[in-house]
């Protein structure tokens, strides 16, 4: 699913309303403009450090309930990406190099 301006403004509205993170980043498929109908909407969502990962991943999902878009958030602190932003198993790499930085703190 490609992300109308209109979207993406309520997505991170409803973020960052519900968690104040410190970034915001689209990456895999609607980054690279390739999504499609069915596409889901992958985010990296950059919490404050200390933030329990967990629970700011929750409260997200809570925040885009009937928001009509299909989501996945992977959620990391800044040392998380400093620590494993290089690991080929992680969604941080991709996310870092291809990402499109939506909000900024």
């Amino acid at each position: 699913m490609l992300l109308t301006q209109r979207q993406t403004a309520d997505l991170v509205d409803r973020i960052v309303a519900a968690v104040h993170p410190e970034r915001i980043i689209v990456f895999g498929s609607s980054a690279r403009g390739e999504a499609g109908r069915y596409s889901d909407i992958d985010l990296l969502v950059v919490a404050p450090e200390g933030a329990h990962r967990r629970k700011t991943a929750q409260a997200i999902y809570r925040a885009l309930l009937g928001s009509g878009l299909h989501v996945d958030v992977a959620v990391a602190t800044p040392s998380d990406l400093e620590k494993y932003r290089d690991s080929p198993v992680l969604v941080y790499r991709q996310a870092l190099r291809e990402g499109k930085e939506l909000y900024a703190a």
